[in-house]
């Protein structure tokens, strides 16, 4: 397995950072939680004089009064510190995540709710090995697949919305781990009666082509390749999703090309028929990517490996 750790790109400026200490971050989260010097104080067992010191020190730093009185006993929270106290909050628990915590995780009896960025194919083709295994280990462990949508899974990643992405083709930042699960190569895919038993370039040019496309467009890696060699093909259909492919070809004379690993499995439960690919077409690798704040969480940990023992049983069949 190949992992790919990277480095982060932010500069950090010391000398200013240098103005802020732990206790100053806990005392806004605080300080914006309750709205109330007094409150904050007891919550963090501190004196009252402590926290209003301490309020001073955070009104200089940030610029912003933090806390502004609204009448004799009321406080309120400035627009700035509501807008930025997310952050800071994201800040204190990477912190506790990262230096502090000392999960036990057991995953027959955790609760846990995983997020996962895939496609219907990567999908289909692990969940066949994976779910067995996640429904006898960890019970209560649920799973939730969101489309695949390259444009922005590293941003799903960086704001915490998705725990994993699963596909291949990411420009990776230098804070994002990426571990190979499996290599795949493309077949095409016609209807069972058939009667090639290959074929040629002319014969796959002449074709109507359904398309596996993610760009809602009519072109691929197919296109580039017929062009070539002075050749093209007719796009009839394109779409998004990867298994509606199979039941569009089962009833139609269409030639499609598909993963070889999903192919397989299809042609054996609905009678299709694979023959290889008149044109060179390169395979692709199946890598799972995640945030380097999860790295060295157990709970993460453990459905890593978990989606590593469903991309070797693949291998044993």
């Amino acid at each position: 397995m190949n992992l790919i750790p990277e480095e982060s790109s932010v500069t950090i400026d010391y000398a200013s950072l240098r103005q802020l200490d732990l206790n100053l971050l806990l005392a806004f989260d605080i300080l914006v939680e309750e709205a109330s010097v007094t409150q904050a104080a007891e919550k963090l067992n501190m004196s009252q004089s402590a926290m209003s010191h301490a309020l001073k020190r955070l009104r200089a730093v940030l610029g912003d009064p933090i806390l502004i009185r609204t009448s004799q006993r009321q406080m309120e929270v400035t627009p700035y510190a509501r807008e930025i106290s997310p952050q800071v909050r994201q800040v204190l628990t990477d912190i506790q995540e990262t230096l502090l915590a000392k999960d036990v995780f057991d995953p027959a009896t955790a609760q846990e709710d995983f997020r996962i960025a895939t496609n219907d194919y990567v999908e289909a083709t692990l969940s066949a090995h994976l779910l067995p295994e996640l429904m006898q280990q960890a019970p209560e462990i649920q799973v939730r697949i969101a489309g695949m949508d390259k444009d922005t899974a590293l941003a799903s990643l960086d704001n915490n919305s998705i725990d994993l992405f699963i596909g291949a083709g990411l420009d990776l930042k230098r804070w994002h781990i990426r571990e190979a699960l499996y290599p795949e190569e493309f077949v095409c895919v016609v209807q069972s009666d058939c009667p090639l038993t290959e074929l040629s370039l002319e014969e796959y040019a002449s074709r109507s082509h359904i398309l596996v496309s993610l760009q809602d467009d009519f072109r691929g890696v197919g296109d580039l390749i017929l062009e070539q060699q002075q050749q093209s093909r007719q796009v009839v259909w394109s779409t998004p999703h990867f298994m509606a492919v199979p039941f569009m070809l089962a009833n139609s004379d269409c030639v499609a090309l598909l993963p070889k690993r999903m192919a397989e499995r299809c042609a054996r439960e609905m009678g299709l028929k694979l023959l290889p690919p008149p044109i060179d077409v390169t395979g692709f690798t199946v890598s799972m990517v995640w945030h380097q704040r999860h790295n060295n969480r157990p709970q993460h940990q453990w459905l890593r490996s978990q989606l590593i023992a469903a991309a070797q049983r693949l291998s044993d069949l």
